[in-house]
């Protein structure tokens, strides 16, 4: 008898620790589904380390989602912006290089008046090297200038050696026509930029396919910010004899970079 009952105690007692064992295994389970479904505790994204077994952990991750479709959108206005800025200092070089060749001195006459170029930095910019051109680049896309000069009021961030290419437009004509190529460095730049958004699109369409409606929100809301934020370009240019001969219109910058997501 009283092995009867010890038997009949340890498997009551086995059966309620696999009862616990079910229970705590049940609880830990990710909820995940592949319909539209709000789900929020014990969710879990891309990974199982990423599971939001309280209220708070599931509100900071649709703000994380969030804050990642904000920033998709500013390193696709990167992107952008850096590809202007070395058009932009490229030209700058080939401009110093002929004033140099040409104009030693550096005198100009600007108005009847005889002005002095900044011969200095002029004749730095000229022998500039291609990691420096990268780097001022780089400064420039990254300081944001451009941004805070939204309104397009004045040229913010204009320095003296810009002030003079803008002025002096005796010497553009002797640069020669030619496709701006980015050297080596410039290409590694671009393409890690490139890889960011690539990778960052991607994780943004895997968030998706959970069908979270809170996350899915979270992105568009994100996307809405972002756009808005980040995209106050020019709309295009007008002028000449014709509305649309020659006319490039803001979508055009992104035409031939469609990404998933972005």
């Amino acid at each position: 008898m009283d092995m009867g009952g010890s038997s009949s105690m340890s498997m009551a007692g086995n059966s309620s620790s696999m009862g616990h064992a079910t229970a705590s295994a049940a609880k830990r389970a990710c909820k995940i589904s592949m319909l539209w479904n709000w789900y929020t505790i014990d969710t879990c994204f891309i990974a199982r380390s990423w599971k939001n077994d309280t209220k708070g952990k599931f509100a900071g991750s649709c703000i994380g989602c969030f804050m990642l479709v904000v920033i998709a959108q500013w390193l696709n206005r990167i992107s952008r912006q850096l590809d202007i800025e070395l058009v932009k200092r490229h030209s700058l070089q080939k401009w110093a290089q002929q004033v140099v060749k040409l104009n030693p001195s550096g005198e100009i006459t600007e108005d009847g008046e005889s002005v002095e170029l900044p011969m200095e930095k002029v004749t730095s910019l000229a022998n500039e090297s291609e990691w420096r051109t990268l780097l001022v680049a780089l400064g420039n896309t990254f300081s944001h200038k451009w941004y805070f000069n939204f309104t397009r009021v004045g040229q913010l961030g204009m320095n003296e050696v810009e002030d003079a290419y803008t002025s002096d437009t005796s010497y553009h004509s002797f640069v020669e026509d030619k496709v701006i190529y980015p050297t080596f460095a410039d290409h590694v730049s671009r393409v890690g930029l490139f890889v960011l958004q690539w990778g960052l699109s991607y994780i943004i369409m895997l968030l998706f396919m959970y069908y979270n409606g809170y996350i899915i929100i979270s992105c568009i809301i994100g996307a809405l910010v972002g756009r808005f934020l980040f995209n106050y370009e020019p709309l295009g240019s007008y002028g000449g004899s014709s509305l649309t001969n020659g006319a490039k219109v803001a979508h055009d910058n992104e035409s031939g970079d469609r990404k998933c997501c972005l």
